[in-house]
Protein backbone atom coordinates (compact mmCIF):
# COMPACT_ATOMS: atom_id res chain seq x y z
CA UNK A 1 0.00 0.00 0.00
CA UNK A 2 2.69 2.63 0.88
CA UNK A 3 4.28 1.41 -2.07
CA UNK A 4 1.71 2.15 -4.26
CA UNK A 5 1.48 5.45 -2.64
CA UNK A 6 4.92 6.80 -3.07
CA UNK A 7 5.09 5.52 -6.94
CA UNK A 8 1.30 7.49 -7.29
CA UNK A 9 2.97 10.94 -5.63
CA UNK A 10 5.74 10.38 -8.43
CA UNK A 11 3.75 9.80 -11.27
CA UNK A 12 1.77 13.48 -9.79
CA UNK A 13 5.33 15.15 -9.41
CA UNK A 14 7.20 14.22 -13.01
CA UNK A 15 10.42 13.74 -13.60
CA UNK A 16 13.36 15.63 -12.12
CA UNK A 17 12.76 18.81 -14.55
CA UNK A 18 8.98 19.29 -14.29
CA UNK A 19 7.21 22.49 -13.33
CA UNK A 20 6.50 20.79 -9.74
CA UNK A 21 10.45 19.46 -8.91
CA UNK A 22 11.55 22.48 -10.41
CA UNK A 23 9.26 24.70 -7.70
CA UNK A 24 10.23 22.31 -4.56
CA UNK A 25 13.79 23.21 -5.62
CA UNK A 26 13.00 26.78 -5.71
CA UNK A 27 11.20 26.73 -2.49
CA UNK A 28 14.09 24.74 -0.58
CA UNK A 29 16.70 26.28 -2.15
CA UNK A 30 16.36 30.14 -3.43
CA UNK A 31 13.03 31.78 -1.47
CA UNK A 32 15.20 33.59 0.60
CA UNK A 33 16.23 35.27 -3.13
CA UNK A 34 12.70 35.93 -3.36
CA UNK A 35 12.03 36.86 0.21
CA UNK A 36 15.09 39.47 0.63
CA UNK A 37 14.04 41.58 -2.84
CA UNK A 38 10.56 42.34 -0.56
CA UNK A 39 12.00 43.05 2.02
CA UNK A 40 14.29 45.48 0.58
CA UNK A 41 11.15 47.52 -0.66
CA UNK A 42 9.69 47.60 2.47
CA UNK A 43 11.89 48.66 4.82
CA UNK A 44 14.25 52.10 5.03
CA UNK A 45 16.44 53.49 5.97
CA UNK A 46 18.05 56.69 7.01
CA UNK A 47 21.46 56.11 5.47
CA UNK A 48 22.65 53.57 3.40
CA UNK A 49 26.42 53.40 3.27
CA UNK A 50 28.42 51.43 0.41
CA UNK A 51 31.99 50.19 0.72
CA UNK A 52 34.09 49.24 -2.54
CA UNK A 53 37.51 48.76 -3.30
CA UNK A 54 40.02 46.39 -3.78
CA UNK A 55 41.07 46.47 -0.30
CA UNK A 56 39.70 47.02 3.15
CA UNK A 57 36.10 46.89 2.26
CA UNK A 58 34.98 44.29 5.30
CA UNK A 59 37.52 46.43 8.01
CA UNK A 60 35.82 49.66 6.57
CA UNK A 61 32.14 48.77 7.44
CA UNK A 62 32.56 47.41 10.27
CA UNK A 63 34.51 50.55 11.63
CA UNK A 64 31.42 52.56 10.02
CA UNK A 65 28.91 50.34 11.96
CA UNK A 66 30.58 50.77 14.97
CA UNK A 67 30.22 53.98 14.77
CA UNK A 68 26.99 54.39 13.76
CA UNK A 69 25.67 51.59 16.73
CA UNK A 70 26.77 54.43 19.10
CA UNK A 71 23.60 56.88 17.57
CA UNK A 72 21.44 54.65 16.55
CA UNK A 73 20.32 50.74 15.40
CA UNK A 74 22.49 49.71 12.40
CA UNK A 75 22.47 46.87 10.57
CA UNK A 76 26.05 46.22 9.36
CA UNK A 77 26.92 43.68 6.38
CA UNK A 78 30.55 42.38 5.29
CA UNK A 79 32.33 39.09 4.14
CA UNK A 80 29.43 37.64 1.47
CA UNK A 81 29.58 40.66 -0.73
CA UNK A 82 28.21 38.77 -3.85
CA UNK A 83 24.93 40.12 -5.32
CA UNK A 84 22.91 37.02 -4.28
CA UNK A 85 25.11 36.72 -1.29
CA UNK A 86 23.76 40.30 -0.06
CA UNK A 87 20.04 40.04 -0.93
CA UNK A 88 19.89 36.26 1.19
CA UNK A 89 21.59 38.10 3.80
CA UNK A 90 18.86 40.72 3.64
CA UNK A 91 16.22 38.32 4.87
CA UNK A 92 17.64 38.88 8.62
CA UNK A 93 17.30 42.71 8.08
CA UNK A 94 14.76 44.22 10.93
CA UNK A 95 12.76 46.79 11.02
CA UNK A 96 13.71 49.45 13.33
CA UNK A 97 17.45 49.51 12.03
CA UNK A 98 18.20 53.35 11.01
CA UNK A 99 21.77 52.67 9.11
CA UNK A 100 22.67 49.66 6.92
CA UNK A 101 26.36 49.49 5.93
CA UNK A 102 27.25 47.10 3.28
CA UNK A 103 30.48 45.66 1.92
CA UNK A 104 29.74 45.92 -2.22
CA UNK A 105 32.28 44.25 -4.59
CA UNK A 106 32.21 42.10 -7.42
CA UNK A 107 34.59 40.25 -9.87
CA UNK A 108 32.20 41.83 -12.79
CA UNK A 109 30.89 45.15 -13.94
CA UNK A 110 27.82 43.60 -13.86
CA UNK A 111 27.53 41.87 -10.62
CA UNK A 112 28.66 45.25 -8.29
CA UNK A 113 26.13 47.37 -10.69
CA UNK A 114 23.19 44.93 -9.33
CA UNK A 115 24.60 44.84 -6.02
CA UNK A 116 24.15 48.80 -6.02
CA UNK A 117 20.75 49.16 -7.33
CA UNK A 118 19.65 46.56 -4.83
CA UNK A 119 21.03 48.69 -1.92
CA UNK A 120 20.70 51.83 -3.31
CA UNK A 121 23.49 53.28 -0.82
CA UNK A 122 23.05 57.08 0.48
CA UNK A 123 26.73 57.15 0.93
CA UNK A 124 29.47 55.87 -1.04
CA UNK A 125 32.86 54.62 0.23
CA UNK A 126 36.11 53.99 -1.75
CA UNK A 127 39.00 52.28 -0.11
CA UNK A 128 42.04 51.64 -2.48
CA UNK A 129 42.65 50.36 -5.96
CA UNK A 130 45.21 47.60 -6.06
CA UNK A 131 45.49 44.30 -8.63
CA UNK A 132 43.14 42.17 -7.02
CA UNK A 133 41.38 40.45 -9.40
CA UNK A 134 43.61 41.66 -12.05
CA UNK A 135 43.26 38.24 -13.78
CA UNK A 136 39.61 39.52 -14.52
CA UNK A 137 40.48 42.99 -15.57
CA UNK A 138 43.23 44.16 -17.81
CA UNK A 139 44.89 46.80 -15.66
CA UNK A 140 44.03 48.94 -12.98
CA UNK A 141 42.47 51.45 -14.68
CA UNK A 142 39.76 48.92 -15.85
CA UNK A 143 39.43 48.06 -11.78
CA UNK A 144 38.64 51.87 -11.07
CA UNK A 145 36.57 52.32 -13.53
CA UNK A 146 34.58 49.34 -12.26
CA UNK A 147 34.51 50.77 -8.67
CA UNK A 148 33.74 53.87 -9.77
CA UNK A 149 30.28 52.95 -10.51
CA UNK A 150 29.50 53.23 -6.42
CA UNK A 151 30.12 57.28 -6.62
CA UNK A 152 28.44 57.37 -10.10
CA UNK A 153 25.38 56.13 -9.09
CA UNK A 154 24.62 58.85 -6.16
CA UNK A 155 22.08 61.73 -6.20
CA UNK A 156 23.40 65.32 -5.72
CA UNK A 157 22.42 65.18 -2.03
CA UNK A 158 24.29 62.31 -1.12
CA UNK A 159 28.08 62.04 -0.34
CA UNK A 160 31.06 60.36 -2.12
CA UNK A 161 33.87 59.52 0.33
CA UNK A 162 37.05 59.20 -1.41
CA UNK A 163 40.97 58.16 -0.06
CA UNK A 164 42.77 61.26 -1.40
CA UNK A 165 45.69 59.44 -1.08
CA UNK A 166 45.01 57.17 -3.95
CA UNK A 167 45.14 58.99 -7.54
CA UNK A 168 42.55 56.38 -9.42
CA UNK A 169 40.09 56.68 -6.30
CA UNK A 170 40.50 60.60 -6.12
CA UNK A 171 39.98 61.04 -9.83
CA UNK A 172 36.60 59.64 -9.43
CA UNK A 173 35.74 63.00 -7.23
CA UNK A 174 34.49 64.52 -11.57
CA UNK A 175 32.25 61.16 -11.63
CA UNK A 176 29.89 61.62 -9.44
CA UNK A 177 27.38 64.33 -8.30
CA UNK A 178 27.18 63.98 -5.36
CA UNK A 179 28.77 65.84 -2.64
CA UNK A 180 32.62 64.78 -2.25
CA UNK A 181 34.21 64.08 1.51
CA UNK A 182 38.36 63.17 1.15
CA UNK A 183 40.73 61.20 3.61
CA UNK A 184 43.92 60.21 3.51
CA UNK A 185 47.42 61.40 4.92
CA UNK A 186 47.41 64.20 1.62
CA UNK A 187 47.18 68.07 3.21
CA UNK A 188 43.96 68.78 0.74
CA UNK A 189 42.31 65.85 2.71
CA UNK A 190 39.46 66.93 4.93
CA UNK A 191 40.30 64.12 7.12
CA UNK A 192 43.63 64.28 7.28
CA UNK A 193 46.46 61.80 9.52
CA UNK A 194 48.41 64.43 11.17
CA UNK A 195 51.42 61.47 12.44
CA UNK A 196 51.05 57.33 13.55
CA UNK A 197 52.57 54.80 15.58
CA UNK A 198 52.73 51.38 15.45
CA UNK A 199 55.15 49.11 15.93
CA UNK A 200 53.84 45.57 17.61
CA UNK A 201 53.52 44.98 20.70
CA UNK A 202 51.91 48.43 20.61
CA UNK A 203 48.88 48.68 18.25
CA UNK A 204 48.41 51.13 16.33
CA UNK A 205 47.56 54.64 17.00
CA UNK A 206 46.74 58.31 15.27
CA UNK A 207 46.17 61.69 15.30
CA UNK A 208 43.49 63.02 12.79
CA UNK A 209 42.50 66.49 12.23
CA UNK A 210 39.18 67.47 11.09
CA UNK A 211 39.07 70.96 9.97
CA UNK A 212 40.22 72.88 12.99
CA UNK A 213 39.66 69.94 15.32
CA UNK A 214 42.52 67.21 16.17
CA UNK A 215 41.71 64.34 17.86
CA UNK A 216 44.23 61.29 19.26
CA UNK A 217 42.56 57.77 18.24
CA UNK A 218 43.91 54.24 19.88
CA UNK A 219 43.28 50.88 17.92
CA UNK A 220 43.71 47.63 18.04
CA UNK A 221 45.26 47.21 15.09
CA UNK A 222 49.26 45.95 14.49
CA UNK A 223 50.04 48.22 11.51
CA UNK A 224 50.03 51.41 9.49
CA UNK A 225 48.21 49.68 6.55
CA UNK A 226 44.43 50.04 7.85
CA UNK A 227 44.85 54.24 8.24
CA UNK A 228 43.30 54.12 5.35
CA UNK A 229 40.14 52.04 6.74
CA UNK A 230 39.97 54.15 10.14
CA UNK A 231 40.26 57.21 7.79
CA UNK A 232 37.86 56.57 5.85
CA UNK A 233 35.02 55.49 8.82
CA UNK A 234 35.94 58.15 10.52
CA UNK A 235 34.94 60.38 7.46
CA UNK A 236 31.75 58.39 7.18
CA UNK A 237 30.84 59.40 10.56
CA UNK A 238 31.75 63.15 10.51
CA UNK A 239 29.74 63.48 7.54
CA UNK A 240 26.95 62.05 9.75
CA UNK A 241 26.89 64.25 12.23
CA UNK A 242 29.01 62.04 14.75
CA UNK A 243 31.03 63.45 17.11
CA UNK A 244 34.87 62.53 16.77
CA UNK A 245 35.20 61.66 20.46
CA UNK A 246 32.33 59.06 19.77
CA UNK A 247 34.09 57.89 16.96
CA UNK A 248 37.43 57.33 18.18
CA UNK A 249 35.77 55.19 21.48
CA UNK A 250 33.83 53.40 18.75
CA UNK A 251 37.05 52.65 16.72
CA UNK A 252 39.49 51.73 20.09
CA UNK A 253 36.57 48.95 20.37
CA UNK A 254 36.97 47.34 16.97
CA UNK A 255 39.60 44.23 16.79
CA UNK A 256 41.30 42.98 13.66
CA UNK A 257 38.72 40.61 11.58
CA UNK A 258 40.49 37.21 12.57
CA UNK A 259 42.70 36.00 10.03
CA UNK A 260 42.91 40.17 8.68
CA UNK A 261 45.95 40.58 11.15
CA UNK A 262 44.73 39.42 13.58
CA UNK A 263 47.15 38.66 16.97
CA UNK A 264 47.39 35.97 19.08
CA UNK A 265 49.22 35.39 21.97
CA UNK A 266 50.44 32.36 23.91
CA UNK A 267 53.77 31.64 26.46
CA UNK A 268 55.62 34.62 25.06
CA UNK A 269 54.74 34.20 21.21
CA UNK A 270 53.13 36.48 19.21
CA UNK A 271 51.00 34.89 16.45
CA UNK A 272 49.64 36.97 13.38
CA UNK A 273 47.69 35.75 10.77
CA UNK A 274 47.37 37.51 7.51
CA UNK A 275 45.77 34.50 6.13
CA UNK A 276 42.66 35.30 4.59
CA UNK A 277 44.41 36.46 0.97
CA UNK A 278 47.53 37.19 -0.35
CA UNK A 279 47.26 39.53 -3.18
CA UNK A 280 51.07 40.11 -4.42
CA UNK A 281 50.60 44.09 -4.39
CA UNK A 282 49.91 43.54 -0.09
CA UNK A 283 53.47 41.53 0.50
CA UNK A 284 54.70 45.06 1.10
CA UNK A 285 53.12 46.14 3.71
CA UNK A 286 52.52 43.13 5.45
CA UNK A 287 56.42 43.06 5.87
CA UNK A 288 56.02 46.46 7.05
CA UNK A 289 54.17 45.04 9.81
CA UNK A 290 57.29 42.77 10.28
CA UNK A 291 59.75 44.81 10.28
CA UNK A 292 58.11 47.52 12.75
CA UNK A 293 57.84 44.81 15.19
CA UNK A 294 59.91 45.22 18.53
CA UNK A 295 60.97 41.85 18.93
CA UNK A 296 64.24 39.84 19.02
CA UNK A 297 63.53 36.64 16.87
CA UNK A 298 60.89 37.28 14.07
CA UNK A 299 59.66 34.43 11.39
CA UNK A 300 57.55 35.23 7.87
CA UNK A 301 55.92 32.47 6.56
CA UNK A 302 54.39 33.15 3.29
CA UNK A 303 51.79 30.43 1.47
CA UNK A 304 50.45 31.13 -1.74
CA UNK A 305 50.69 34.45 -3.26
CA UNK A 306 48.09 35.62 -5.61
CA UNK A 307 46.82 38.40 -8.22
CA UNK A 308 49.95 39.36 -9.76
CA UNK A 309 50.97 39.98 -13.79
CA UNK A 310 54.51 38.74 -14.58
CA UNK A 311 56.00 35.94 -13.79
CA UNK A 312 55.50 33.74 -10.79
CA UNK A 313 59.24 33.24 -10.13
CA UNK A 314 59.96 36.77 -10.21
CA UNK A 315 57.07 37.92 -7.85
CA UNK A 316 57.76 35.00 -4.86
CA UNK A 317 61.51 36.41 -5.55
CA UNK A 318 60.77 39.79 -4.66
CA UNK A 319 58.37 38.77 -2.15
CA UNK A 320 61.59 36.83 -0.72
CA UNK A 321 64.09 39.74 -0.65
CA UNK A 322 60.74 41.67 1.32
CA UNK A 323 60.47 39.19 4.00
CA UNK A 324 64.26 38.64 4.52
CA UNK A 325 64.65 42.69 4.92
CA UNK A 326 61.65 42.42 7.56
CA UNK A 327 62.60 39.42 9.53
CA UNK A 328 65.11 37.26 11.24
CA UNK A 329 63.72 33.83 9.15
CA UNK A 330 61.45 33.38 6.25
CA UNK A 331 59.44 30.47 5.30
CA UNK A 332 57.73 29.92 2.04
CA UNK A 333 55.57 26.92 2.51
CA UNK A 334 53.08 24.83 -0.39
CA UNK A 335 53.28 23.84 -3.78
CA UNK A 336 54.37 27.19 -5.00
CA UNK A 337 57.69 27.24 -2.59
CA UNK A 338 59.63 25.63 -5.31
CA UNK A 339 59.62 29.33 -6.70
CA UNK A 340 62.31 30.45 -4.22
CA UNK A 341 64.44 27.14 -3.56
CA UNK A 342 67.13 28.50 -6.09
CA UNK A 343 67.52 31.30 -3.23
CA UNK A 344 67.54 28.93 -0.12
CA UNK A 345 71.53 28.44 -0.46
CA UNK A 346 72.45 31.78 -0.05
CA UNK A 347 70.71 32.63 2.41
CA UNK A 348 71.58 29.68 5.01
CA UNK A 349 69.46 29.12 8.14
CA UNK A 350 67.73 32.13 7.51
CA UNK A 351 65.41 30.89 3.80
CA UNK A 352 63.54 27.73 3.84
CA UNK A 353 61.38 26.11 1.29
CA UNK A 354 59.16 23.91 3.23
CA UNK A 355 55.76 21.95 0.94
CA UNK A 356 53.88 19.91 3.51
CA UNK A 357 52.09 20.94 6.41
CA UNK A 358 53.38 18.35 8.83
CA UNK A 359 57.17 19.52 8.16
CA UNK A 360 56.18 23.03 8.47
CA UNK A 361 54.68 22.66 11.93
CA UNK A 362 57.26 20.72 12.69
CA UNK A 363 60.07 23.43 11.54
CA UNK A 364 58.13 26.30 13.43
CA UNK A 365 58.29 23.70 16.49
CA UNK A 366 61.92 23.54 16.26
CA UNK A 367 62.77 27.57 15.78
CA UNK A 368 60.32 29.29 18.06
CA UNK A 369 61.08 30.12 21.43
CA UNK A 370 59.41 33.20 24.23
CA UNK A 371 59.50 36.43 22.07
CA UNK A 372 59.28 35.20 18.76
CA UNK A 373 56.98 36.98 16.21
CA UNK A 374 55.45 34.76 14.27
CA UNK A 375 53.82 36.23 11.04
CA UNK A 376 52.05 34.33 8.61
CA UNK A 377 50.97 35.51 5.31
CA UNK A 378 48.62 33.07 2.70
CA UNK A 379 45.88 32.55 0.62
CA UNK A 380 42.63 31.44 1.84
CA UNK A 381 43.46 27.81 0.20
CA UNK A 382 46.36 26.88 2.16
CA UNK A 383 45.00 26.89 5.33
CA UNK A 384 47.81 28.02 7.59
CA UNK A 385 45.68 29.51 10.20
CA UNK A 386 45.85 25.71 11.23
CA UNK A 387 49.10 26.55 12.59
CA UNK A 388 47.47 29.01 15.37
CA UNK A 389 44.97 26.40 16.46
CA UNK A 390 47.68 23.96 16.37
CA UNK A 391 49.03 26.08 18.83
CA UNK A 392 46.51 26.97 20.92
CA UNK A 393 44.99 23.75 21.50
CA UNK A 394 46.38 19.85 19.45
CA UNK A 395 43.81 19.57 15.71
CA UNK A 396 43.03 16.53 13.57
CA UNK A 397 43.87 18.35 10.36
CA UNK A 398 47.39 18.04 8.88
CA UNK A 399 46.19 17.98 5.03
CA UNK A 400 48.69 19.77 3.19
CA UNK A 401 45.92 19.97 0.13
CA UNK A 402 42.77 21.05 1.32
CA UNK A 403 39.66 21.49 -1.04
CA UNK A 404 37.31 23.63 1.20
CA UNK A 405 36.34 26.80 0.31
CA UNK A 406 35.82 28.28 3.99
CA UNK A 407 38.03 28.43 7.06
CA UNK A 408 39.15 26.31 9.48
CA UNK A 409 37.74 28.23 12.05
CA UNK A 410 34.33 27.04 10.75
CA UNK A 411 35.73 22.94 10.00
CA UNK A 412 34.71 20.27 11.62
CA UNK A 413 37.44 18.32 10.34
CA UNK A 414 39.96 20.38 12.31
CA UNK A 415 39.29 19.00 15.85
CA UNK A 416 36.95 15.78 15.02
CA UNK A 417 35.51 13.78 17.14
CA UNK A 418 36.63 10.48 15.88
CA UNK A 419 39.80 11.70 14.63
CA UNK A 420 43.18 11.71 17.38
CA UNK A 421 43.60 14.90 18.04
CA UNK A 422 47.34 14.83 17.45
CA UNK A 423 48.82 17.84 15.94
CA UNK A 424 49.86 20.65 18.47
CA UNK A 425 52.52 22.85 17.80
CA UNK A 426 54.41 22.61 21.73
CA UNK A 427 53.99 26.78 23.15
CA UNK A 428 58.02 26.76 23.91
CA UNK A 429 57.46 27.40 27.52
CA UNK A 430 61.14 27.09 28.78
CA UNK A 431 62.95 27.72 25.55
CA UNK A 432 64.99 30.90 26.46
CA UNK A 433 66.13 33.62 23.53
Amino acid sequence: MARKLVESVKNAVGGKNSPVRKTIRYVRKDWRRTVGKIRRRHIHYDAVVGITGSAGKSTTARLVGAILQTQAPTRTAFGVNTYLGIVKRFTKARRGEKYWVQELSGHERTDLLKQIRFVRPTIGIVTTIGLDHISTHRNQDEIADVKAQLVEWLDPDHIAILNADDERVIAMATRTKARVLTYGTSESADIRMVSAQSGLPRRLSLTVKVGEQTIDIQTQFPGERWITCILAAIACGHAMGVALEDCAKAIAGVEPEIYKDSVHEKNGVTVVLDTFKAPNWSIPTSMEIVKAAASPHKIAVIGTISDYQGTARTRYRRAAEAALDAADEVVFYGPQSERIRRLVPKHPGRLFAIAEFEDLRSHLESRLRRGSLLYMKASGADHLERIWHAFDSPISCGLTKCKQLYTCIDCKRLRAKRKPATITLEAPQARAM
